[in-house]
């Protein structure tokens, strides 16, 4: 979204994240890539090499806990690290509500876990469209066929996960509309 042309629907050009100088965009990909990519893909591996977890496909209900309680870490920590920023560094609304979505998705996603197995991929993927939805309903003009890519990619990986018998339909449903719901209402709420 930092590299899609859009207008904002109000007169402030910065709720629009495509307005937003480079530096700033560059600092933003750079906390999300460590936060929400490297560290807990790093600390998955960590988990196997420990044999904590069996498999980073993470095929075991029970060996989810410890896989999602470090993404719950991790997303607090960033969205602690986002809303406790100087006065002067104004950090998009959007982007704190993103994160708070994901760290909701997956105290949802731990939880549910304690009585049936939910689809990671699928609360991953219904966040990434959940948060595209709302951002492009913010906005005045924005380039619908980035919306309609992210639901194709959320179709492969999910139908990905069903012809790869890692789930039930069912089991991908709940995670996608976990994931969808959870980022919509914290994005639309956030203050």
């Amino acid at each position: 979204v930092f590299y899609v042309p859009a207008l904002p629907k109000s007169f402030y050009l910065l709720d629009a994240l495509y307005h937003y100088p480079h530096e700033a965009k560059l600092l933003y990909l750079l906390l999300f890539g460590v936060f929400i990519v490297v560290a807990p893909g790093f600390s998955l591996i960590v988990l196997q090499l420990n044999k904590r977890i069996s498999s980073l496909s993470l095929d075991h209900r029970e060996e989810r806990f410890a896989p999602i309680s470090i993404m719950i870490f991790y997303t607090a920590i960033l969205y602690g690290f986002l809303l406790y920023q100087q006065e002067s560094t104004f950090v998009p609304r959007i982007l704190k509500a993103m994160v708070l979505g994901g760290f909701l998705s997956s105290v949802i996603a731990y939880f549910w876990n304690k009585f049936e197995k939910i689809s990671l991929h699928g609360v991953g993927m219904g966040a990434f469209v959940g948060f595209l939805f709302m951002y492009f309903a913010m906005l005045e003009k924005y380039n619908l066929i980035v919306l309609l890519i992210a639901i194709l990619l959320a179709g492969i990986t999910l139908s990905a996960r069903l012809y790869l018998g890692k789930h039930s339909p069912y089991e991908v449903l709940l995670g996608f509309s976990v994931g969808f719901c959870t980022q919509a209402l914290v994005v639309y709420f956030h203050p």
